[in-house]
């Protein structure tokens, strides 16, 4: 029974350990906070967001980064949102969403020459997204 047991750990911490490579593509900054406001239609509607942003697995450049600037990119994510319609929140524009909050976060990085040469993020998941009537 021991034996059984100890094959079966074995096996498992190899089967991790094979596919924590391809699990760990990506890092994930979870610090941006929340971000709320209201949309550019007559009449506005509230939303409230929130975004976790994708870096290369290992790219501390990219990490301390977004730490540095958090309240620079919180500020574009704030404007960002609310030059959109609620049609640009809808699950069929979610992908161009998801492209203009990375170009954004990307473009306010290499604003800085001090971060220049850092690599960016490569994904942005939207963990957080309602937007309704305000009342």
């Amino acid at each position: 029974m021991k034996i059984r047991t100890l094959v079966l750990s074995i096996l498992s911490v190899l089967l991790l350990f094979s596919c924590s490579k391809d699990l760990a593509e990506y890092s994930y900054y979870k610090n941006i906070p929340e971000v709320t406001g209201t949309t550019s239609d007559d009449p506005p509607l509230f939303f409230i967001i929130k975004v976790d942003l994708g870096y290369a697995w290992g790219d501390k450049k990219t990490q301390y980064s977004l730490a540095d600037l958090t309240p620079v990119i919180n500020d574009g994510m704030r404007n960002l949102f609310s030059s959109k319609t609620e049609f640009d929140y809808t699950i069929e524009q979610e992908d161009n969403l998801k492209q203009e909050i990375m170009d954004m976060v990307n473009t306010t990085i290499h604003r800085y020459d001090s971060f220049k040469n850092v690599p960016g993020i490569k994904t942005v998941a939207i963990v957080k997204k309602q937007v309704f009537e305000f009342r």
